[in-house]
C-alpha cells in the first residue's frame, strides 16, 4: 500500500501596496470583514461592551446614591475636633494681593488705587448685601448668640480708615482682621477678673482699653492684639472696636453670613523697609500656635514712598 502525494504548485502570497493593505483592512471583500472583524464578531463585541459599561454605570450610580445619603447640604459631617480644621480658629487679614504667592503688602502712597480697590472688593458685600436684605438680625450684647438660620448684621463703622484710600494714600494703611470661620464654634470670652489678673499675659495697652468698657461688653468679646516685631516704632491704632462680639458666633453656614472684622491703621511706617506684624486672638478656648497658625496671623507691609 502506498501513499500518493499530490504536489500542488506553490502560490506566492499576493504582494500588496500600502494603500491596498489599508483598503483590505477597511473592507475585505473575500471574507467580508470590516476592520478585521465579521458582522457577527462586531455584533458580539458591541453587545459585550454595552452590557459591561451599563453594569459599571449602574454600580457607580448606586454607590454615589449611597454616598449622598450620608451628606448634609447644610452641615459638614465632621466638625470641631473631629475635623481637619480643628476647634480653634485662625485669623486672616485683608487686603491681600490678587496673586496668592505675593505675601507682602507693598504699596506706594502716590499710587494707592490697587490696594484701595482690593479693600473695596472685601468691603463690598458689607455695604451692598446686608443693608438691602431682610434676612439679617440686628444683634447686640443682650443677644445670646447667632441664630442658626438668621445671621447677625455686621455694620461697617469706619472712622479714619474711611479716608484717603483707606489710608494707603497718606502712608497710613488700614488692615482688616477677621477670625476664620469654624462651623459650630462658640467663643468662651475671658471674664473681667481674668483680664485684670496678672496671670493673663495680655498686652498692657489692650488690657487698659478693655477695662474701660462695661462689664457686659468685656465678657462677650474675642479680643485682638497686634505687635510690630522688629521695633521700628510703628504705631498700630484700632479704628474700630478692638474685638469680635460673641453674638456673631457660632457660624452655622447661615445664608449671607458676614464675618465680623477689626480695622487697624498702621502709622509711622519706614520707607523702603518691610515691617512684620503679628496679631493674635484672645479667648479661653482659642489655642495660639505659631507653627500651625492657630489663633493668630503674621503679615508683612512695605511702604515704597
Amino acid at each position: 500500500m502506498s501513499d500518493k502525494k499530490t504536489d500542488e504548485p506553490y502560490k506566492r502570497p499576493q504582494t500588496l501596496t500600502r494603500c491596498q493593505e489599508i483598503t483590505r483592512f477597511l473592507y475585505n471583500k473575500d471574507t467580508h470583514e470590516v476592520l478585521g472583524r465579521t458582522a457577527k464578531s462586531w455584533f458580539q463585541i458591541t453587545v459585550f461592551y454595552i452590557v459591561l459599561y451599563a453594569f459599571l454605570a449602574g454600580f457607580f450610580i448606586a454607590l454615589l446614591t449611597v454616598f449622598y445619603q450620608t451628606l448634609n447640604d447644610h452641615e459638614p459631617k465632621w466638625t470641631m475636633g473631629s475635623s481637619l480644621i480643628g476647634n480653634s480658629p485662625g485669623m486672616g487679614y485683608r487686603p491681600t494681593h490678587a496673586d496668592p504667592d505675593v505675601t507682602v503688602i507693598s504699596f506706594n502712597a502716590k499710587e494707592p488705587k490697587y490696594w484701595s480697590d482690593r479693600v473695596d472688593d472685601f468691603l463690598g458685600p458689607y455695604y451692598t448685601i446686608a443693608p438691602m436684605s431682610d434676612s439679617y438680625a440686628e444683634c447686640n450684647y443682650g443677644t445670646a448668640s447667632a441664630d442658626p438660620v438668621t445671621p447677625c448684621n455686621f455694620k461697617v463703622d469706619l472712622n479714619k480708615c474711611a479716608q484717603n484710600d483707606y489710608g494707603f494714600g497718606v502712608n497710613k494703611p488700614c488692615l482688616f482682621l477677621k477670625p476664620n470661620k469654624i462651623f459650630g464654634w462658640t467663643p468662651i470670652p475671658y471674664t473681667k477678673e481674668e483680664i485684670e489678673s496678672e496671670e493673663l499675659q495680655m498686652p498692657a495697652n489692650l488690657k487698659t482699653a478693655i477695662l474701660k468698657l462695661p462689664t457686659d461688653v468685656i465678657e462677650k468679646n474675642i479680643w485682638v492684639s497686634c505687635l510690630e516685631t522688629e521695633n521700628f516704632n510703628v504705631t498700630l491704632e484700632y479704628d474700630t472696636h478692638i474685638g469680635f462680639p460673641s453674638y456673631y458666633f457660632p457660624y452655622a453656614n447661615q445664608k449671607g453670613y458676614l464675618s465680623p472684622f477689626v480695622a487697624m491703621q498702621v502709622d509711622n511706617l519706614p520707607v523702603g523697609t518691610t515691617v512684620k506684624i503679628s496679631c493674635r486672638l484672645w479667648a479661653k478656648n482659642i489655642v495660639v500656635d505659631k507653627q500651625r497658625r492657630l489663633g493668630m496671623t503674621n503679615l508683612e507691609i512695605l511702604s515704597n514712598a
